[in-house]
């Protein structure tokens, strides 16, 4: 049995509301089935952003490793324990403010980022601040993308979401993948309704203000498009991303840690997410070229996609792929 039909037994077993998936093969053919709709891409967010991050340090207009106050100028970091870096915050280990951002419902106020970095009304996530000394461990955190928002924002004087689309949607071909959160009502017949314990969301989705930590909102095929760019790169075969930036995408930063932007599992890399009503992965196997990506409008079914990603990183049943 393909990994096609493995997979559709088992999405189809658990009756999911809304989902989508999309295979591309190692020659970038992409096979795509259930739901044509888009998606909240949650934290895959985060790898979208560390890609476009790594094209400006590759241009020179950032460092991976100067003192991220150095680019800030509308905000800056309050007073810590050490000196944060850009590397820092694209692998977690800046040690900032434990943050998971929820979102907010429709019809509720909406912060902009200089709020939630400030932890003012209407934001409703703490402030963020440095709370570990920066470098000494791996702390996964939202925090550390509004920080990268805000410090790219500043830096290239564009917004955020413009910015992603000339670094990164655009010259890798999502073209289905957005940053601003208008996307979904523009294009509402296709935006997928989240579910929370089988219950739609109350307006179908809430809004996310921090958008490289959370907001892109996207499709499996795109996402695989991605992951094979980012493949490209580890090869030296990108034009997009040169090879020795691609490659610290890829490799942990401390023990146990990310790569720069990056999930790093048993024989795959990529990202997984979860924004209130919604779950997804996308994941890259570089020993057969395969990318899987595999989004959902219900937030309780992380035990089937762990299930996904064992069965996608299994040798592959139909070698045409």
């Amino acid at each position: 049995m393909s990994f096609e039909e493995q997979w559709r037994s088992l999405v189809d077993a658990d009756r999911i509301p809304a989902i989508g998936v999309a295979v591309a093969g190692p020659d970038g053919e992409v096979w795509t089935d259930g739901d044509d709709l888009l998606f909240p891409a949650c934290s895959i967010s985060k790898h979208v952003a560390a890609f476009g991050t790594l094209r400006l340090v590759a241009d020179g207009t950032l460092d991976l490793d100067t003192d991220v106050d150095t680019y800030l100028s509308s905000w800056t970091l309050p007073p810590g324990a050490g000196t944060v870096t850009l590397r820092q915050l694209l692998a977690h280990t800046a040690g900032l403010t434990e943050n998971w951002y929820p979102g907010y419902a429709a019809g509720v106020p909406v912060p902009a980022l200089g709020q939630v970095l400030r932890g003012l009304p209407p934001a409703t996530t703490p402030e963020v601040r440095p709370e570990l000394a920066p470098g000494a461990g791996f702390r996964y955190s939202g925090a550390h993308y509004s920080v990268l928002e805000q410090l790219l924002t500043d830096v290239t004087g564009t917004p955020f979401g413009a910015l992603m689309a000339g670094l990164v949607l655009e010259p890798v071909g999502m073209a289905d993948s957005s940053f601003d959160q208008r996307f979904p009502h523009q294009h509402r017949e296709r935006a997928a309704l989240g579910h929370q314990k089988g219950v739609p969301v109350p307006g179908g989705w809430h809004t996310q203000p921090e958008l490289a930590a959370a907001g892109l909102w996207s499709t499996p095929a795109d996402l695989v498009r991605l992951e094979r760019e980012i493949l490209r790169a580890v090869a030296g075969e990108s034009a997009l991303l040169p090879a020795d930036l691609a490659a610290q995408m890829v490799t942990a930063q401390v023990p146990g840690g990310f790569g720069l932007g990056t999930e790093l599992r048993d024989g795959c890399f990529g990202h997984s997410g979860q924004n209130t009503g919604y779950n997804c992965f996308s994941y890259v196997w570089p020993e057969t070229g395969r990318a899987v990506a595999v989004m959902t409008g219900d937030e309780k079914w992380r035990e089937t996609l762990l299930a996904l990603i064992d069965l996608a990183g299994a040798p592959p049943a139909d070698r045409r792929r």
